[in-house]
């Protein structure tokens, strides 16, 4: 007889950063969560207040670190960076706005975000098969670590990132777009997955 136990995890993306609000390619690079960012970070914080988690991991960029920080607050739970859990590398087109991208590199934005192709990805950057491959990685190896306890985890990281393993795991057509401090969960049960909620902001909204 098995002796897993149910087991949740709490995908949170990170809060607004300033690359966010200046509409910057931002996926490996990184920029410092605004006001209104760690404003949504303490709120989804206290939107999940209620909920017991055992563990939290996030992406080693630092707007993802700030923001389990403020979410996490009070709690004394053990959190672990894992640089898996980063976003997509856009490569090349990294910090750059939308009119810089159009005049060095066409329709690539097009081209990227069609999905009409898996593993196509940006000069120098990450296909949407390889952010998958390495993204099922840390989550297998959460699991495997938490399975036999079961309870709640939290899971910091970025939209592409959690929208991109959403829409693989579950075969969707498009990835779900994520609002910043949006939360989904997935369960995992008997080596079953389900998904029970998608990009929610009611968390986050709940004490804004």
């Amino acid at each position: 007889m098995s002796s897993e136990k149910e087991l949740k995890l709490y995908f949170v993306r990170h809060g607004e950063t300033q690359y966010n609000i200046e509409k910057r390619m931002q996926g490996f690079c990184d920029s410092p969560l605004t006001e209104r960012g760690i404003a949504q970070a303490k709120s989804v914080g206290m939107g999940l207040d209620d909920i017991e988690f055992t563990a939290v991991y996030t992406s080693e960029s630092q707007r993802v670190i700030d923001t389990a920080k403020y979410a996490v607050g009070h709690r004394n739970l053990p959190t672990m960076t894992d640089p898996r859990l980063k976003e997509m590398n856009f490569g090349v087109l990294e910090s750059l706005v939308e009119s810089e991208i159009t005049e060095r590199y066409g329709n690539i934005l097009e081209q990227l975000f069609t999905l009409n192709d898996l593993n196509m990805s940006a000069p120098e950057g990450e296909s949407y098969s390889q952010l998958y491959t390495r993204t099922t990685s840390v989550v297998k190896e959460i699991i495997d670590k938490h399975k036999n306890d079961g309870g709640n985890i939290l899971v910091f990281s970025h939209g592409v990132t959690i929208g991109n393993y959403l829409m693989q795991l579950t075969k969707m057509s498009d990835y779900p777009h994520h609002d910043n401090c949006s939360v989904s969960v997935i369960k995992y049960d008997n080596g079953e997955f389900s998904v029970e909620t998608i990009a929610d902001t009611s968390f986050r909204d709940r004490y804004q």
